[in-house]
């Protein structure tokens, strides 16, 4: 048999890409394995768009202690990751751009928790630089193609040029340690890709490349990375601008406690206690309500409220739409960043393998006292959630987690056993240290 193959471009106008050619060669691929004996007459793929798109892109690529970055303003802002620039404390380095060009450039500001950092090129009056310009995250769609620009390996190093990798959004809205609300994308990223961007197909910066999925112990990537949002960016910018070299926080609700039962996938969030005297109270939270949206964010579940709240920095007056006795009620609070907070007891240490978290001592005038908590309570529940340690290393990480998971202002149940007694309840209202 023979047929003729013609195999044309798969793709809308202006946009040209590897996964796309990959489709057209499986077509092919197809016909010989059925047994065809093609007389292929195979329409070239045009690439020249990818290959401008690369050509546009590169000339803002920054090289930065050997990770990556981005310039976003032509007065030459950077955007990094936190962790590409941290460890030294060092505010000032030497950058070289994708241009070959070397500059330096001065620290803004960081966040240290959601990885992200911003420096300053020291340019020359009147002199710009090349930039991208950050894209609208929020339009982004599961399968859109993206570019990843980084210095792999170091690979950088040695061609003074950035490389070019591409792929397509594999998920939204994930959450991945530290990274809430993180655009997950199967664009091979690796170490030292950290810091540079993820690009859509039009050139704009819609992400920053920071982690990756890896498996067996290797550092490289195994088919997922991770890129903190455009959107998450643009809510940090002022203030890293501002912070004078400084670390910007992450903010929180001070003072809201909320329903254990609600931590489930499909339970609605809802406001289980609220502090005297906290933001929460002064924003107008009362007990009973039910929390349905952060700014135009659906929650839906504590999961997804803990994530879309992880975007913001401190400082920042989010929108919170309420139910109240069935009528919407919106609410603004200013976010605070979390202190650490101080709870006044300790914990036996085990032994014989009995590794029961009971308490050792309470600590006068501290929220475990003025709980009422005992030496010798037995914890048997940490806000719903039932604690059983079989080990030393889980009885290592419930202690720390006691001591330092918690903010002042939370609002901490736990259910305690006490020789002949049955099961209580006590709720410890934080303080700092």
């Amino acid at each position: 048999m023979k047929a003729k193959i013609v195999v044309h471009r798969l793709s809308v106008p202006g946009g040209s890409v590897p996964g796309r050619m990959r489709a057209a060669v499986v077509v092919c691929m197809a016909a010989v394995a059925i047994g065809w004996t093609p007389q292929a007459t195979v329409a070239a793929v045009p690439t020249a768009d990818l290959v401008e798109l690369c050509i546009k892109v590169r000339s803002a690529f920054v090289f930065v202690e050997g990770g990556s970055g981005v310039v976003i303003r032509p007065d030459g802002l950077v955007l990094t990751n936190h962790h590409v620039i941290a460890g030294n404390g060092k505010r000032s380095f030497t950058v070289r751009l994708g241009d070959g060009r070397s500059f330096r450039a001065k620290l803004l500001g960081s966040d240290a928790f959601g990885d992200l950092a911003a420096l300053q090129l020291e340019l020359e009056s009147g002199q710009t630089a090349p930039h991208l310009e950050l894209g609208d995250s929020d339009a982004l769609k599961v399968g859109d193609e993206t570019l990843a620009v980084g210095n792999p390996f170091g690979l950088g190093v040695i061609d003074q040029s950035p490389t070019f990798t591409a792929g397509i959004v594999s998920a939204l809205h994930h959450t991945q340690g530290s990274y809430t609300e993180c655009i997950v994308t199967d664009t091979e990223v690796n170490p030292g890709n950290s810091g540079g961007p993820l690009i859509d197909m039009a050139g704009r910066v819609v992400g920053i490349n920071g982690q990756i999925s890896t498996r067996f112990g290797l550092r490289s990537n195994t088919g997922l990375g991770f890129a903190i949002s455009a959107k998450q960016i643009k809510l940090w910018l002022p203030r890293l601008e501002s912070a004078g070299g400084g670390e910007v926080k992450h903010g929180r609700i001070q003072g809201v406690g909320l329903d254990a039962g609600a931590a489930g996938e499909f339970q609605p969030v809802r406001v289980k206690s609220v502090a005297d005297g906290s933001a929460a109270a002064a924003a107008g939270f009362r007990t009973g309500d039910t929390i349905r949206r952060l700014d135009d964010a659906p929650v839906p579940n504590a999961i997804r409220f803990g994530a879309v709240l992880g975007m913001y920095p401190e400082g920042h007056d989010v929108r919170v739409t309420v139910d109240r006795d069935g009528a919407e009620v919106e609410l603004s609070a200013t976010l605070v960043a979390p202190k650490r907070a101080k709870l006044g007891m300790s914990l036996l240490r085990p032994r014989d393998n009995d590794f029961t978290p009971k308490i050792d001592s309470v600590e006068e005038g501290t929220p475990a006292a003025t709980a009422g908590l005992k030496p010798g309570d037995v914890i048997l529940a940490v806000n719903g959630s039932p604690i059983e340690l079989r080990s030393k290393q889980a009885f290592r990480a419930f202690d720390i987690f006691l001591r330092a998971r918690f903010n002042v202002g939370d609002i901490l149940a736990l259910k305690i056993r006490r020789p002949a007694a049955d099961p209580e309840e006590f709720e410890a209202q934080l303080v700092g240290k």
